[in-house]
């Protein structure tokens, strides 16, 4: 077939169009003159849309990417064509093209790799260039994401601890990281290797099933591939791997790269496993804390809440929203522009901490005060992508906060009603507040006071001083106390204060606020030294838990307890694992194993009391055991953990508590009393079994307030009211009331008391009370009455006969020795007895007359009046009885020695005293032994409500086995050598008792006695 020439263009022209590779032909200027069909369809332009035209204008750089450089990389190879007139292969490059129809608003990526060829003219300059590209977008991406995966295999495969493998089909090689060499034990020869060294490493058991896998994946045209087998380590033992790979093919589909991760599963499952305890731990601490845990997704907004959204705030489950707007939907309105602001703020800025209080609507309708902390997490481009966060409810510390608000203001308004000069301080110790006070004391006003102004006013000598204390209290956080002179407005003197302040702390310890006071001690200052106050702070250490701490896996078996164990057990990590088995008490150790055992099979919580043994000492101690199952997320149990708590003296106490309780209930039901027991408010919680038999209520029945019910009619009220005061006061409860008996109907009287029993601070914890019956008491005293009153009377006429008697008798007497005297006058005797038995007449007449009169004393020792009573120094009373029997002492040589430093007065009737005191110290001289000079010692005591009086002589003494029934008989003596009546102790021993005292003799012949006087005094 023959073709003309223009046939031949043409049909060169259609070739050229039709060249499978994509050709682009440009002048000199660089405008397009021809292009392939295949050029269009990868630039996704039409011939007509880009002939002629600059080719520039049509593939301009793509206006999204600011970092595109593909324009001038292209120009730059043209430019040197045409300056060279050299070929020139411009490397990979990125040039994106305008995806149709989008007049150049959008781009398609494409990556490719360009060849610029020049076509010279005769005269050799250019003529065409001739623009050849390969699209290699594909294999661009291919790579990418070969890298990217390798990378991230990388990353995975060091996170879970493995290696990553790379196999290049094509040229029959496969490499490995150097995770590689740790995990299985090979050498850096071993890193680079042919894939047949594979095959011989796989178990020979694994190795078909292994490959069929592979081969599976790849006739289906796969791209991943999981396989789990047993591969060889370098010291040729076998362990179970899981082997990840990715498979790459090229554009025939034949696989020619492989990339992948091997991962020792024992590893990776124990990653898993803790990964799992994690979370685990992590989902306990999130339903345990008080907090509402919350993470937010700041990509998608997406938000999950722990569950204290539903238990502290109400909301149900279903009604939570898993967006952010189940947040901002509750925020009160008045607060929400405001935290919405506050925490964007945060999260736009690129800070991390973000902190808001804000009111927060709960399920009820009402609000919270919630102080709400999060934490913004970035991405490694430092892009925001999650926040995570707590809300804690501060309702209660507002509440307390505003109580203190109004504390410190009634506090203040104390301080200025107190009478002294109050301040208060910040904690750097500026003073921020000054009581009235100071202003009236010293003339000046705050603003000269405020923060240091303190310091212009104090006395120059005591400036320094005060300053250093109070910076030290400052530095030391602890109490200030010191003593300095200020300046008075009034009288321009100075005056001693003694200065005072304390630190206010809050719950953390940490210092708010200085109290001070100002107290004027100028007076005192005079009479006293410095007054030094110092104060002790408790320092608290804190160590690890006091407890025994321990945990087991889910087969009950010990993996871990903490050094309290082996300090008190003395054993060593062999008691692991079920090895603390010889630590537990026989009597306890096959219970132990049986409950423990249930527990781990059913998951029970462990609670029980067992004794553990020193090993070395060999002695036990009582501990509570405890355990609870942490769980996964099927329910599984992945770990116990528990405590052993030293209860020993706890159990000995409860032992303690048990048997004196068992003792004081025997106790109760033994004695003949009713008894009683009740709690602080009066409420009866128990009474014994005597109760119950006499009042014939039970237990039950007679709790509470019903013993009132069972007293007579006419003591209800008055029982009432006397209990109810000594529950109001806490003394002592005593009163004589009537019970009914149960089985008669009659009532018995008896005698309630009750005592309070006591906390360390005085509060009382419950009352313990006793009735006991005195009916025949109440009976016995009703007739002693009637008999005292009897007796009254008889001795009340007996004192009047007494009285009468030595009245009548005193005048004939007196007449009669006036005629007897007369008579032996003038009267003459000439019997020669006369002489006698007028001597013995007169001394009859004597003895009657003495006779007569001590009667009468006794009559008056009757009738003093108790109005009399007056407290008596005893020195001067001694001075006064020794004035009366000088001429005794002189005769006698009798010394008198007095110690009243105890108790130098005693409250009496002065006469009385006086004559006890006569009539025992004449006695003593009277009757003294003649080979001794005669010594009485007068000494005084306090004893209980008695005033002790001791008189000891070194007399003849009284031999108290025949006298002692009749020392205090009237007109007994026991001496007849000397004169006397045999009333004197008789009075001494009437005047004590009739003032409530009593007497007190020891005697003994030839060495001396001594008379204790026992004195009632009266309490204020």
């Amino acid at each position: 077939m023959n073709l003309s020439a223009s046939q031949t263009i043409l049909d060169f022209k259609n070739i050229f169009q039709a060249l499978p590779g994509l050709y682009l032909i440009l002048s000199p200027e660089l405008t397009i003159i021809a292009v392939s069909d295949s050029y269009l369809a990868a630039t996704l332009t039409a011939r007509e849309e880009i002939l002629g035209k600059y080719v520039f204008d049509v593939f301009p750089d793509n206006p999204h990417d600011a970092e595109s450089k593909s324009v001038a990389s292209l120009k730059s190879s043209l430019n040197y064509v045409l300056e060279h007139r050299q070929s020139h292969f411009m490397p990979t490059t990125r040039y994106d093209v305008p995806s149709p129809g989008s007049s150049g608003h959008t781009f398609e990526r494409r990556y490719w790799a360009p060849c610029n060829t020049p076509v010279l003219a005769e005269d050799g300059t250019v003529a065409y260039i001739i623009h050849e590209v390969r699209n290699v977008t594909e294999q661009v991406q291919v790579e990418k994401e070969i890298a990217s995966r390798q990378h991230n295999l990388l990353l995975m495969a060091e996170a879970a601890g493995g290696a990553v493998w790379e196999c290049d089909i094509p040229n029959n090689k496969m490499t490995w990281s150097a995770s590689y060499k740790d995990i299985f034990g090979y050498d850096d020869d071993a890193l680079e290797t042919v894939p047949g060294r594979w095959s011989e490493l796989v178990h020979p058991d694994d190795l078909q099933q292994a490959r069929k896998s592979i081969d599976r994946v790849v006739a289906a045209k796969g791209k991943t591939w999981t396989g789990q087998y047993r591969y060889r380590k370098a010291d040729n033992s076998y362990t179970t791997v899981l082997d990840h790979g990715y498979i790459l093919y090229d554009l025939e589909g034949r696989p020619v790269h492989m990339l992948g991760t091997m991962v020792d599963l024992s590893k990776q499952l124990e990653q898993e496993r803790k990964l799992k305890e994690s979370n685990s731990r992590f989902e306990l601490i999130a339903k345990a804390t008080n907090d509402v845990i919350w993470d937010w997704n700041l990509l998608d907004d997406s938000l999950w809440w722990n569950e204290g959204m539903q238990t502290l705030y109400g909301y149900k489950a279903e009604a939570i929203e898993p967006t952010i707007v189940s947040w901002t939907n509750y925020i009160h309105p008045d607060d929400l522009l405001r935290v919405k602001e506050s925490i964007h703020h945060v999260i736009d800025s690129g800070e991390t901490n973000w902190e808001s209080e804000y009111r927060f609507r709960c399920a009820n309708g009402s609000y919270k005060i919630i102080l709400d902390r999060g934490y913004v997490i970035h991405n490694p481009e430092g892009a925001p992508v999650r926040m995570i966060g707590a809300m804690l409810d501060i309702t209660e510390a507002k509440r307390l906060e505003q109580q203190q608000q109004e504390s410190t203001a009634f506090a203040r308004r104390i301080l200025e009603s107190l009478p002294l000069m109050a301040w208060t301080a910040t904690p750097n110790g500026a003073v921020d507040y000054y009581s009235q006070s100071w202003f009236d004391y010293t003339g000046a006003n705050f603003d000269e006071l405020k923060a240091w102004g303190w310091s212009n006013i104090i006395h120059p000598d005591d400036a320094d001083e005060t300053l250093r204390l109070w910076k030290e209290a400052l530095l030391n956080g602890e109490p200030y106390a010191g003593e300095n002179r200020w300046k008075s407005a009034k009288t321009g003197t100075y005056r001693w204060f003694l200065a005072r302040a304390v630190p206010i702390r809050d719950e953390e310890g940490n210092i708010t606020m200085w109290a001070g006071s100002h107290t004027d001690i100028h007076d005192q200052k005079t009479l006293q030294q410095q007054l030094e106050e110092s104060s002790r702070k408790f320092l608290f250490l804190s160590e690890s838990i006091p407890q025994m701490v321990w945990s087991a896996n889910p087969d009950g078996h010990i993996d871990y307890t903490n050094h309290r164990w082996y300090e008190y057990t003395k054993m060593s990590e062999e008691s692991l694992g079920f090895g603390w088995a010889p630590a537990i008490h026989p009597d306890e150790l096959q219970n132990l194993m049986g409950t423990w055992m249930h527990c781990v099979a059913t998951g029970d919580p462990l609670e029980f009391e067992v004794r553990f043994q020193d090993m070395e000492a060999k002695t036990y101690r009582w501990f509570l055991l405890r355990a609870l199952p942490m769980r996964n997320e099927g329910k599984e149990i992945v770990k116990w953990f528990g405590t052993a708590t030293d209860i020993h003296d706890q159990k000995q106490l409860m032992q303690q508590l048990e048997e004196t309780t068992r003792r004081f209930r025997f106790l109760g039901d033994s004695i003949v009393q009713l008894v009683w027991i009740t709690d602080a408010s009066g409420y009866h919680e128990y009474f014994n079994q005597r109760w119950r038999d006499y009042t014939g209520l039970t237990l039950e029945e007679s709790m509470g307030f019903i013993w009132n019910d069972v007293l007579h009619p006419e003591d209800q009220q008055r029982a009432w009211d006397r209990w109810q005061h000594s529950l109001r006061t806490g003394e002592f409860y005593e009163i004589e009331y009537r019970f009914r008996n149960g089985r008669d109907g009659t009532y018995r009287w008896f005698l309630g008391q009750a005592m309070p029993m006591r906390d360390n601070d005085g509060n009382i914890l419950k009352w313990f009370g006793t009735c006991t019956d005195i009916e025949d008491h109440k009976r016995a005293e009703e007739e002693l009455l009637e008999k005292n009153l009897e007796l009254e009377r008889i001795n009340q006429d007996l004192d009047s006969f007494v009285y009468t008697a030595s009245h009548d008798l005193k005048l004939p007497i007196i007449n009669m020795a006036g005629i007897f005297e007369e008579l032996t006058q003038n009267a003459s005797f000439n019997d020669p007895d006369a002489p006698r038995m007028i001597d013995m007449f007169n001394k009859s007449l004597q003895q009657i007359h003495s006779t007569i009169h001590d009667l009468a004393e006794v009559v008056k020792v009757q009738r003093i009046d108790e109005r009399e009573r007056e407290q008596v120094q005893l020195e001067q009373l001694v001075e006064d009885v020794q004035v009366s029997i000088q001429d005794l002492l002189r005769d006698t040589r009798a010394t008198i020695i007095t110690d009243f430093s105890a108790a130098p007065g005693i409250a009496f009737i002065k006469a009385n005293l006086k004559s006890i005191f006569y009539n025992l110290i004449t006695n003593a001289i009277k009757y003294r032994a003649h080979d001794r000079q005669p010594m009485v010692h007068l000494s005084t005591r306090h004893k209980g409500d008695y005033i002790e009086l001791k008189v000891q002589d070194n007399g003849m003494g009284i031999d108290m086995n025949k006298h002692q029934s009749k020392l205090f008989q009237m007109f007994k003596r026991f001496h007849n050598h000397v004169h006397g009546s045999g009333l004197g102790l008789y009075i001494v021993n009437r005047l004590l008792t009739n003032n409530g005292g009593y007497i007190n003799i020891e005697s003994t012949l030839n060495e001396g006695t001594t008379f204790y006087l026992y004195f009632k005094q009266k309490k204020a």
